[in-house]
């Protein structure tokens, strides 16, 4: 089985699991999966749904995950860990994927103003550190889930989370490089449809789409504007002080929309 066939097959047999069973095999599933990140991925699909079709063959005979694997399921993490070799491809398509994800997704808004350039260099900079923090930020759930159950540890790693989210939507203002690209005309236009093509089989291809779907509104936005503002047509409109703030004004209120729509999925989850 592939691994994305793993990860499926896990979700679909974790449906069949006691609330008390799913918390337990959970609050584990997270920890494995945010603490080998740079270990063979299928080969810790595989141990977990190992454990998971052991957990649901003592579930079928009355007994808890807790009382069948104990009450410390760190420990069995960690040796799941243990077992998994460090896969270099991996720790390369993950670098690769979030970069290019990164962009792909940022890249959209910033060539709505075609005066200003595209500063590759700035993004890649500001991808790398977001990269980064996203490592780290799943390095801090998963030690939370078993390491620290103290509260002012939880707060403190919670704002520490906070000022590094904090950094990297303000690092954007200091970063600039002079590795600038002008993407006025038809040149613009060409890789705003190219960047959507490959955004919407990216979207196609992926399992979980509900996930991805909250950024469909800023980026189908995004790409729209940016096409007409190098459309002769419409240029000499959205050039205008009027134009520019009627679009930032869309922008705004899309953006409002999204994180609105993101909240409000979260909170049904919960």
């Amino acid at each position: 089985m592939k691994t994305s066939e793993l990860i499926k097959a896990n979700a679909t047999l974790q449906e069949s699991l006691t609330k008390e069973n799913n918390e337990y095999y959970g609050n584990l599933v997270i920890y494995v999966r945010a603490m080998s990140l740079f270990r063979d991925e299928k080969k810790s699909e595989e141990l977990l749904l190992e454990v998971l079709q052991d957990i649901l063959d003592a579930q079928n005979q009355g007994v808890s995950a807790e009382h069948y694997f104990g009450r410390n399921p760190k420990k069995i993490a960690d040796e799941i860990i243990k077992q998994l070799p460090i896969n270099l491809l991996d720790i390369l398509k993950i670098f690769l994927s979030s970069l290019g994800v990164y962009s792909i997704i940022c890249i959209l808004p910033a060539l709505i103003l075609p005066e200003k350039g595209l500063d590759i260099g700035r993004f890649t900079v500001i991808g790398i550190y977001w990269m980064l923090f996203s490592i780290f930020g799943l390095w801090i759930l998963g030690i939370n889930l078993y390491r620290f159950k103290n509260k002012l540890f939880k707060l403190f790693f919670l704002l520490l989370l906070g000022v590094g989210v904090t950094i990297g939507f303000t690092l954007g203002s200091y970063v600039s490089t002079p590795l600038k690209l002008n993407l006025n005309g038809n040149l613009g236009i060409f890789i705003i449809i190219s960047i959507s093509v490959i955004l919407l089989y990216l979207f196609y291809k992926e399992t979980d789409k509900k996930l991805w779907s909250f950024f469909i509104p800023v980026l189908v936005t995004s790409a729209i504007l940016g096409i007409m503002v190098r459309l002769d047509t419409f240029s000499d409109l959205l050039h205008t002080k009027e134009g520019k703030t009627g679009t930032m004004t869309v922008l705004i209120i899309i953006l409002f929309l999204q994180y609105l729509l993101i909240f409000l999925n979260n909170r049904k989850l919960r």
